[in-house]
């Protein structure tokens, strides 16, 4: 259960990052490298996401399954 509630954890992280870079691109309108800056973290945080989730696979933490039909 604290895998999964860190994973959402991580992507509320991703969506907070990836509206602060919309906040940064419509206040500074292209006059800093704030927009640039935050969408970096963002690819970081992602790329540090998707390592996790396949940690916790390989470990057997966490087990894929298909759309249930």
């Amino acid at each position: 259960m604290l895998s999964k509630i860190l994973v959402i954890a991580i992507f509320i992280a991703v969506l907070a990052s990836l509206a602060s870079a919309l906040v940064f691109l419509i206040k500074d309108r292209g006059g800093s490298t704030r927009t640039a800056k935050a969408l970096t973290v963002r690819v970081g945080i992602s790329i540090g996401l998707f390592t996790l989730l396949f940690l916790l696979w390989w470990f057997g933490l966490i087990t894929p399954h298909g759309i249930q039909r």
